[in-house]
């Protein structure tokens, strides 16, 4: 027996070193090998929204982000101790009642570990540890994000100062879509019969983007659309109907409506995403103050 307790105690530095601790939180601490599931979470996410594959190729790529995943990471746990001491942590059969939908969505259980696994998520125990405390940030953010206000004049500054809110000209043009030349000649004519392009673009119209609506495309800024058809667009004065346009959907006859100056886009089309943005940024400075009586230590060199 003396000598399996020493044994024990000799294997003991082995075993920290094999797991080793990245991250202090309070009183809690992130191994490495909590770290390694959650970057590994990330980096699936990460690659499938950049439309990239797996492979060490890409994630040699996710390498630089290690370390201030880390430190998001243990700012992230800070937040949810903060979340459980105020109460927003889901009771269990919550969390269970939303394992319980995920499952009715699969056929076997076999077949949700597959898909689970496949998405980084070892098994169900981890799914559900990561749905509850998915649910407490959820609760602590809704708590806390609609008090935040949102003043008409934060709103109209960050208008005036935001770039992406400023627009060349805008071309307000329609389409008709068609598979062959001669079903685009045959339209064409009826266009200069006198016939309405919105009537004749909803009753031939191949496009099921915008056959209902007459064809209307909206009032894009140039480089919006593929090469061939902007190029006949921009040719064209308003009111003006352009000869058929191929491109690799068919052929198209493209009426432009009207051409608005180059300006900002109206605030109040564009005020739910500003308010969002401002809430954004308030709700961000709001954790980094909920969390900072927590101590935080971070150890990206044992990564």
């Amino acid at each position: 027996m003396r000598l399996l307790f020493i044994a024990l105690l000799l294997s003991l530095p082995a075993l920290a070193q094999e797991d080793p601790v990245v991250a202090q939180v309070g009183e809690e601490v992130i191994s490495k090998s909590q770290f390694e599931l959650r970057f590994g979470l990330f980096a699936k996410s990460a690659l499938r929204q950049l439309g990239l594959p797996e492979s060490e190729e890409t994630l040699e790529l996710l390498a630089q982000y290690r370390a201030p995943y880390l430190e998001a990471l243990a700012e992230e746990r800070a937040l949810l101790q903060v979340a459980r001491a105020r109460g927003f942590w889901p009771f269990p059969d919550q969390v269970e009642a939303r394992v319980e939908e995920l499952k009715a969505a699969f056929p076997s259980e076999e077949a949700l570990l597959f898909a689970l696994q496949g998405a980084g998520v070892p098994d169900l125990a981890t799914y559900r540890t990561l749905l509850g405390e998915a649910l407490a940030l959820e609760a602590l953010e809704g708590h806390y994000r609609p008090k935040l206000a949102v003043s008409p004049a934060a709103l109209k500054i960050l208008w005036l100062l935001s770039p992406e809110y400023r627009h060349g000209a805008l071309y307000c043009a329609r389409h008709i879509l068609l598979p062959t030349l001669e079903e685009a000649k045959a339209a064409l004519a009826r266009l200069e019969k006198g016939e309405a392009f919105a009537q004749v673009a909803r009753e031939v119209s191949q496009d099921p983007g915008s056959k209902e609506a007459g064809g209307e495309l909206g009032c894009e800024p140039e480089g919006t659309y593929i090469p061939a058809f902007e190029k006949a667009l921009l040719l064209l004065k308003p009111g003006q109907v352009s000869a058929p346009v191929q491109t690799e959907y068919g052929f198209h006859l493209i009426l432009l409506e009207r051409v608005l100056p180059p300006g900002r886009y109206p605030l109040e089309e564009v005020a739910p995403e500003l308010e969002e943005a401002i809430r954004g940024r308030a709700w961000e400075k709001l954790t980094k103050a909920l969390i900072r009586p927590i101590p935080i230590r971070l150890f990206p060199e044992r990564l």
